[in-house]
């Protein structure tokens, strides 16, 4: 019981914090809409690849949210596109573990930006998804384990762990193929849509009034 208080906790603190991260931006309407129309974009491509297990763009979607438009906006979209899709896939104990694993990945997708100065390499790039895709399983595995009840044994979590495997195997592999697909190009969209969110417009100063013509004698 001690173990699931502590795990639920954090838990709420984690997201908490991440939702309260991206309220103190006060970020705009534009990025609103941005934010919005990004996280239905991850949810319904979870749901359209929803015949093959663990296959999907939604990762790889939220952590290039996290790259081009910062922590706060690729936490929010990823934590709304796990809660948006599981409309579909049904609510339960585990939404709150995809909505922290997802929005985690979001904040990844920033401090990648920071350290290769938005460089997109993509072979590390490729690898760090890659990375992604094991650490959402695992930190969604909990979830499993707390709903198991009392205090999870190390067997128990190896256990879970490796019959997992084949699934977080088939999320890395979908995740380098959707990048390499599409990364870059999204990355491109996403860029140009932040330059225009920067573009400040401000009204002219008055033209001078013309001088006088001189007046012959």
């Amino acid at each position: 019981m001690t173990w699931q208080l502590s795990t639920f906790t954090l838990l709420a603190l984690v997201l908490g914090l991440g939702f309260a991260w991206y309220e103190r931006t006060h970020p705009s309407s534009k990025v609103l809409a941005m934010v919005a129309t990004l996280a239905a974009l991850a949810a319904l491509g979870r749901v359209a690849f929803a015949p093959i297990p663990n296959v999907k763009p939604t990762t790889d979607i939220v952590f290039l949210t996290g790259y081009v438009l910062g922590g706060a906006p690729g936490f929010a979209v990823g934590a709304l596109a796990a809660l948006s899709s599981n409309l579909i896939f049904g609510q339960g104990p585990w939404t709150p573990w995809q909505m922290a694993a997802w929005g985690i990945v979001g904040v990844i997708g920033a401090g990648w930006a920071v350290l290769t100065r938005r460089h997109l390499h993509r072979i590390p790039t490729a690898a760090l998804l890659v990375g992604c895709a094991f650490f959402y399983g695992a930190l969604t595995n909990l979830s499993t384990l707390t709903v198991a009840g009392g205090t999870p044994t190390w067997g128990q979590i190896v256990a879970l762990e490796s019959t997992g495997l084949p699934f977080d195997i088939a999320h890395a592999v979908g995740n380098v193929a959707f990048f390499l697909a599409f990364g870059p190009a999204l990355v491109r969209v996403l860029l140009r849509y932040r330059a225009r969110l920067e573009v400040r417009w401000t009204t002219a100063p008055p033209a001078p009034a013309p001088a006088p013509e001189p007046t012959s004698s």
